[in-house]
């Protein structure tokens, strides 16, 4: 990963890390919510895995953020 999308990574972990209500929102709905803070379309095809793979996270006590990592390279 470049550093540019690395530092639009950090700023979206961040800014979903600060603000509890979009925290919330990530938990429930996290491919919505990185689309509407990264101001990116994921594929909806793709939705429905990044909601399993970040909900999974959740669950076993992973960081979510991490994972969001890895989607947005």
């Amino acid at each position: 990963m470049d550093a540019n999308m690395q530092e639009k990574v950090t700023q979206i972990v961040k800014k979903i890390q600060a603000d509890p209500a979009l925290l919330k929102e990530f938990q429930s709905a996290p491919a919505k919510t990185i689309e509407k803070v990264a101001d990116i379309n994921i594929p909806d095809f793709l939705e429905p895995q990044i909601e399993k793979v970040v909900k999974e996270a959740i669950e076993k006590g992973s960081d979510p953020m991490e994972i969001v990592k890895k989607f947005i390279k």
